[in-house]
């Protein structure tokens, strides 16, 4: 009991330090909003996001080889690497992600280590076509990936993009250099590598910087077993390209983009008189040609598209142009960190600027276990009366506190309440499943 109260209060403390210094504090608004309680009619935003999950190309070497120079090697076709444009990938078996191969395998030979007897732990490849209409040209391209094992490594259009080896995150690619938006193919091609550190006598480490991606002579994977981290190899969460305009709110992907997106909390929460302060600190990039001035609205919905409360920042904010448009990431592990004396850790983002809109309201529902109410939180970037951007947050409210002595523990809402739950990892044991879609986790979460 002692060791639950004990991680449960190290876990809200980290929440708490997970909030960036910088944020403002809401300022106090005279006005109190009550619910609208009308039908909300979303703002037609200039960017979309297009989902990438369907028409995938997969193919493994069948000499397993390692690392990935050597794999890349044994998967030429008439002298062409699998990631050049005219490579022939019609042998190569369709799939749709999120795509796991060898989940299967998982519970064979369980006796030997809860799968690590598994054959294909290895490097795998992925290809996808696609095109972008004219209608996209001069926009940014971003590339997500919500998850991979363990490590990708991405070209697109034959060119290198950029690699990640701690793949169990979300991280993206700004590929817009790389894209032709004439309605011509493209093509994105992945190199995948599952390989694990037991049960093998070679498997994936990080790369040195300067060194070629894939040569895994740098530090090992910290929890790279099957115990803590499943080896269902793939590309195992969704893949999203988010077209924006070169003024956009950012995406919450610090690995490779070095965003951080829209921030959407809460404050003064009163459970009793049903009152809080909601706040949407927005961060907008500029990669335009010229300092634009903007302004940021706010619509809080419900599940069923009613508004319930609208609000604005304060006044519009002048965003500069990005001094460092046009940067790119090819990997986020920094020069120095193999120097004897490293700086310290970097966590700055790109160039930005941070919009925040906050007001009072009333008649909030609060998220609580027993009723885990949640809100569509629009945050809509404008120009004036032109909508820029639109980013959409799904969202709960409630007061969250950790008492001691006999009558403490955690409060939700000023209700004590007993968590229960199990820890979900970023890949499922599960035989045969692997990649587990939303909708199986949230039927997990029903069980509970």
């Amino acid at each position: 009991m002692k060791k639950q109260i004990a991680w449960i209060l190290s876990f809200l403390m980290l929440a708490q330090m997970a909030v960036p210094n910088d944020v403002i504090a809401a300022p106090e608004t005279a006005q109190v909003l009550s619910p609208e309680n009308s039908v909300y009619e979303i703002p037609i935003s200039p960017n979309v996001d297009y989902n990438m999950n369907l028409d995938w190309k997969f193919a493994i070497p069948e000499e397993k080889a390692w690392p990935l120079k050597d794999a890349r090697e044994s998967m030429k076709v008439d002298g062409k690497e699998f990631f050049e444009v005219g490579y022939d990938d019609s042998m190569w078996e369709s799939v749709s992600v999120p795509h796991s191969f060898n989940g299967n395998e998982l519970f064979d030979n369980l006796a030997s280590g809860q799968g690590d007897a598994q054959l294909t732990r290895c490097i795998t490849f992925y290809r996808k076509h696609f095109s972008v209409d004219p209608e996209h040209a001069g926009k940014k391209m971003l590339l997500e990936f919500e998850g991979v094992r363990q490590a990708a490594y991405l070209w697109v259009n034959g060119q290198f993009a950029g690699y990640y080896e701690a793949g169990v995150n979300a991280f993206g690619f700004d590929i817009t250099r790389f894209v032709k938006t004439d309605g011509s193919d493209n093509v994105i091609a992945v190199a995948l590598d599952n390989t694990t550190g037991r049960g093998m006598s070679e498997y994936m480490s990080e790369t040195k910087p300067g060194s070629e991606p894939g040569s895994s002579d740098g530090t090992g994977y910290e929890w790279n077993s099957n115990e803590f981290n499943p080896t269902v190899g793939g590309l195992t969460r969704d893949v999203i390209l988010h077209v924006k305009s070169d003024v956009y709110q950012t995406l919450p992907l610090y690995n490779n983009l070095k965003t951080t997106g829209t921030y959407v909390y809460g404050q003064d929460i009163d459970p009793k008189n049903q009152t809080a302060t909601i706040s949407v600190e927005s961060e907008v990039r500029n990669e335009s040609a010229s300092a634009e001035t903007l302004s940021l609205e706010v619509a809080v919905v419900d599940q069923e598209g009613n508004l319930w409360y609208r609000f604005e920042a304060e006044q519009p904010v002048v965003v500069e142009v990005a001094s460092d448009k046009g940067v790119t990431f090819e990997r986020m592990v920094p020069d120095d960190a193999y120097d004897a004396s490293p700086m310290p850790t970097d966590t700055s983002t790109v160039e930005v600027k941070k919009i925040i809109a906050s007001a009072k309201v009333e008649d909030i529902h609060l998220w609580s276990t027993k009723d885990p109410f949640l809100y569509d939180v629009y945050s809509i970037l404008k120009d004036g009366e032109e909508v820029l951007d639109v980013t959409k947050t799904t969202t709960g409210f409630r007061k969250v506190e950790a008492k001691g002595g006999t009558d403490g523990g955690i409060f939700i809402n000023d209700e004590r309440v007993w968590l229960t739950g199990y820890a979900q990892r970023a890949t499922n044991e599960w035989a045969t499943v692997g990649a587990v879609p939303a909708w199986l986790h949230d039927y997990d979460m029903s069980l509970v």
